[in-house]
């Protein structure tokens, strides 16, 4: 088994929030602010689809910023008029955002096409971001643990003691994304702890040990050290504070102080 990049792990999700020209621009902005500072986590920037390969080219080799891409279909090409496919985007991207609260709740994306998304991803070379979390209604109903486990349980369905250790998981309440409500710390921690008990009673301990967890849900400079104090927690999924260079920037050093 290969051994897997253990430090805290930053992922900005841009959504479409930019224009064209404004995703460059805070590109530039993030290169210029990072410069000549070090650190000791992962950062992935997923802008729009357009975007892509100009941000491949501005950022180069660059050490500090990496590409993601928002979502990908769950097949790999066909007759999918307005979908993008991995095909289209591996060119350019290390890392791809599946199962995004938005992509379930507002197109309907379903628990067996996000196990497929992320079967293409490690496919094609990329690393899927894989989003789970339960709704408003789930968690009034007491259902987190149940629908936390139906989710990793699909995830897990296919993978192979190889490929575990290529994904990364990310916790997003979708009643936490950009609302400014949050979980409970220790409701965070509990449910990280349950997702790496899944994963070692699908693999083993040092299996779930391997594998790097993230929270997302109203992720801003405020909150961010917080989360990143509860145990088992590997890094964020940002959204609303990562088209803001200053504030991203103070969220990228707060989880690289906590490497280690």
């Amino acid at each position: 088994m290969e051994a897997m990049d253990t430090s805290p792990l930053i992922v900005g999700n841009w959504k479409m929030e930019l224009s064209h020209k404004a995703e460059l621009e805070m590109a530039r902005a993030l290169k210029s602010l990072l410069k000549g500072t070090p650190l000791t986590a992962q950062v992935v920037i997923c802008p729009s689809f357009p975007t892509l390969p100009l941000l491949h080219e501005f950022l180069g080799t660059s050490e500090k910023l990496e590409l993601g891409a928002q979502t990908i279909h769950w097949e790999e090409k066909g007759a999918w008029t307005g979908a993008v496919s991995v095909l289209q985007i591996s060119p350019w991207a290390k890392w791809v955002i599946v199962g995004h609260s938005e992509q379930r709740e507002l197109t309907g994306c379903t628990d067996v096409e996000v196990e497929k998304q992320a079967q293409l991803a490690l496919k094609h070379g990329l690393t899927p971001i894989i989003c789970i979390g339960e709704t408003a209604e789930e968690r009034a109903a007491d259902q987190t643990i149940a629908r936390v486990t139906e989710q990793v349980s699909f995830i897990l369905q296919k993978m192979t003691r190889a490929s575990i250790t290529r994904i990364v998981i990310a916790y997003e309440p979708l009643w936490a994304i950009g609302t400014g409500n949050t979980p409970d710390p220790n409701d965070i921690a509990a449910t990280l702890l349950l997702i790496r008990k899944l994963i070692a009673e699908r693999f083993d301990r040092p299996a779930s040990e391997r594998i790097r967890l993230l929270y997302g849900g109203s992720v801003t400079p405020d909150t961010v050290d917080g989360f990143m104090s509860e145990p088992g927690v590997n890094g964020v999924l940002v959204g609303g504070s990562s088209v803001h260079p200053m504030e991203f920037v103070e969220i990228i050093k707060n989880v690289s102080s906590h490497a280690g």
